[in-house]
């Protein structure tokens, strides 16, 4: 299947058709002149690979952009990831390859662009399974690199809570956790550690299917890979992030669970785990006002355990604590209470 239509002609929003006249999209009723390209980011209707029209940014962080697409040759939206680091990097006006500048800036724009291509390879090696965003594609183009994922409808968990009032019941809190933990345990069975688990990285798709997503810091455990940078988000890291040469395992993940859990029943994530180990002042959820049983809220307590040999060494043993219940090894699709 292939889309004959000439991509001017496509709107970079739902990738309708724009009226020939009009050049208005007769989907969704946008304007085409209203597109414009954001400073830095590849220029819109940029034909990646001779096949990913690109529309707008999704998102831009530190090391890239996420742009919102249109494969032509299955009809379908995708979303693509591009390798541009802060500070490494530059792209002229209406340019599509990057500019690395010096030798100073190539060797650590090399540097980070072999982590990037790690991140590909632990999503190819994982891509068979549920409840993680699924890659299609990665290429080198431009003077740097692109990963091409399933674009996903939806909302994050973040959004979610927020769109609650700022926090979550406990039942509804255990019904989007439940397929996220079960995900992480196939992860950690394949030998891959996320390593940036939040409320961020946890995507409601549709209200149906639970999704992680960014898997920017992931590295496989198993052979010692490791990245050449960690993703520190405070509240959320555990200690042996901070930490050089700190061990880390699926027990890495397991903290930053609990605080996500932690985060969907509190409204806010723990206090920074560098405070933490100076001066533990971490408030229980049932000292706050949350309906959780002792026994639920003793195995949260050791999932964010300061020190890794404090807390859970795997997943599955969580599991059981704090559900109740054995991992099962179904798939798991679950529809959130809205």
């Amino acid at each position: 299947m292939h889309d004959p239509r000439d991509i001017k002609s496509i709107c970079l929003n739902c990738f309708g058709t724009l009226d020939p006249r009009t050049h208005i999209c007769t989907r969704c009723g946008k304007r085409a002149a209203d597109d414009q390209s954001p400073l830095g980011a590849l220029p819109l209707r940029t034909l990646l690979s001779g096949r990913y029209l690109i529309g707008m940014p999704l998102g831009r962080g530190g090391f890239g952009i996420t742009y919102k697409a249109y494969d032509v040759l299955t009809c379908t939206c995708v979303a693509i990831k591009e390798f541009l680091p802060k500070g490494y990097c530059k792209r002229a006006p209406y340019a599509t390859a990057v500019d690395i500048g010096d030798a100073e800036n190539s060797k650590a724009f090399n540097y980070w662009l072999t982590a990037f291509i790690q991140e590909a390879k632990v999503l190819t090696s994982i891509k068979h399974l549920d409840g993680i965003v699924n890659i299609y594609d990665f290429f080198l183009t431009n003077n740097t690199a692109y990963i091409v994922m399933e674009y996903l409808n939806g909302m994050s968990l973040h959004r979610f809570i927020n769109g609650r009032g700022g926090k979550l019941h406990m039942a509804e809190t255990l019904n989007i956790m439940r397929p996220v933990l079960e995900t992480l345990h196939r992860l950690h069975q394949h030998g891959v550690i996320h390593k940036d688990i939040s409320s961020e990285n946890i995507q409601i798709e549709d209200y149906k299917a639970i999704k992680i997503i960014d898997f920017g810091a992931a590295s496989i455990y198993t052979q010692n890979i490791k990245k050449p940078f960690v993703v520190l988000k405070k509240g959320y890291s555990p200690i042996e992030l901070y930490t050089q040469g700190g061990t880390q395992g699926p027990w890495t993940d397991i903290y930053e669970i609990g605080a996500t859990i932690y985060t969907c029943l509190i409204g806010s994530p723990p206090p920074e785990a560098t405070e933490r180990r100076l001066n533990d002042k971490i408030v229980p959820p049932s000292a706050l006002g949350v309906n959780i049983q002792p026994v639920r809220e003793k195995s949260l307590m050791k999932a964010l355990a300061i020190y890794p040999k404090d807390r859970y060494s795997n997943i599955a043993e969580f599991q059981q604590m704090f559900y109740g219940e054995f991992m099962p090894n179904t798939t798991v699709h679950t529809k959130p209470t809205i």
